[in-house]
């Protein structure tokens, strides 16, 4: 029996919606996770990175999904507690609704022992207060407009005599007790790494652009504080030295790289104008289908990881999978047996030419792993 497209048009409404966010709901709960290394990041029950991507959507959408400007747009906020390797959050909003709103009507999620590392963002002074009287740790840069105060005193810190200080010590890298903001004074430890004269220099000719362009004037306090990576956390030093600090805070990026996979390879952002039921169900139906292949793939990261010490790289990965998509149907709907031949036949072909890369200048993952292991084994 052929059916016409206005046909199948129809058969796209509130009941189907209602159906695939029930799937997608499903597969959050159920979904089967592998940890990489158990003693990865000892001290901490959960390491949970968080970010959110946005996309513009056809004009028709505006009532159902605001954007910025005249533009239609989607949100999704994505959670990933990457020490235990399983999705925490993953929720559609519209575009306009910032971070700052869904990290303060999120606060509940957060457990003992969880350490959040979230980017600029996310920072307000009276979240980090929830965190610590939830008994959980946070990682986060420093806000440039926040006041810093030194432990017990009264007095802000000059970043401009920090950095005149460290370069006559020849240090590079300095830890500080204070408290922060101007009228919470919350206690942290500020951790100071001067970066090169050369990022130094383009963050100064960046923020003068940006200052001109508003008939701004870049102040001196600020100028001071382009010359360090400012980072704050409540973690005790035995937990997180200062040494290893900006790497654990680099984790933040597999999150990039994650919706890097989203656009680029899975396309989540490319669909065609169409009505309201039909575009969230097509929406749903992708976020399923990723979180399956994230299955796949970071259970198959695990095996080899373990057998190997070698990390797949989830790029390489997407791209195989996204292609070979008649494949993943058919092991959904083979029984068992048959299922396993199929995975089987995936693993082979991830050993081959699947591995992440070594890049010039970056920190890879395989070296954060190894660093958070030796730490808890010292």
């Amino acid at each position: 029996m052929s059916i016409s497209k206005q046909g199948i048009d129809n058969r796209f409404n509130k009941a189907s919606v209602a159906f695939v966010k029930s799937i997608f709901k499903d597969c959050l709960e159920n979904e089967l996770h592998k940890v990489i290394v158990p003693d990865f990041f000892a001290a901490f029950k959960r390491v949970l990175i968080k970010d959110a991507t946005r996309f513009v959507v056809p004009d028709r959408l505006k009532e159902f999904f605001k954007g910025t400007g005249s533009k239609s747009g989607v949100g999704i906020q994505y959670e990933y507690d990457i020490k235990n390797g399983r999705t925490s959050d993953l929720t559609i909003t519209d575009a306009k609704r910032c971070d700052l709103v869904d990290a303060k009507e999120t606060i509940s999620k957060v457990l003992p022992g969880d350490l959040i590392i979230r980017d600029l963002g996310y920072f307000i002074l009276s979240l980090f207060s929830e965190f610590k009287k939830a008994k959980a740790f946070f990682l986060s840069r420093l806000n440039v407009k926040c006041y810093v105060f030194k432990e017990y005193e009264q007095t802000t810190i000059s970043f401009k005599e920090l950095y005149n200080q460290m370069t006559q010590t020849k240090k590079s890298l300095v830890e500080l007790y204070v408290t922060i903001g101007s009228q919470e004074r919350l206690p942290v430890r500020l951790i100071v790494q001067l970066v090169p004269e050369d990022i130094y220099k383009e963050r100064i000719r960046k923020i003068e652009k940006q200052n001109k362009k508003k008939g701004h004037k870049t102040t001196d306090g600020y100028k001071a504080r382009c010359r360090f990576n400012l980072f704050i956390t409540n973690v005790e030093e035995k937990d997180l030295p200062k040494e290893a600090v900006y790497k654990a805070y680099k984790i933040r990026w597999q999150i990039e790289l994650m919706f890097k996979h989203w656009k680029s390879t899975c396309r989540i952002h490319n669909l065609q104008p169409m009505k309201y039921e039909r575009f969230v169900c097509l929406l749903y139906a992708k976020l399923i289908l990723i979180l399956i292949n994230l299955q796949l793939i970071r259970n198959f990261q695990s095996y080899y990881f373990h057998n190997k010490n070698k990390l797949l790289s989830e790029d390489k990965c997407f791209k195989t999978l996204t292609k070979g998509f008649e494949r993943i149907l058919q092991i959904l709907k083979q029984e068992s047996s048959k299922s396993i031949i199929e995975l089987n036949k995936i693993a082979d072909l991830f050993s081959k030419e699947h591995w992440k890369e070594k890049r010039k200048g970056r920190v890879s993952y395989i070296e954060i792993i190894e660093l958070f292991t030796c730490i808890c084994d010292n």
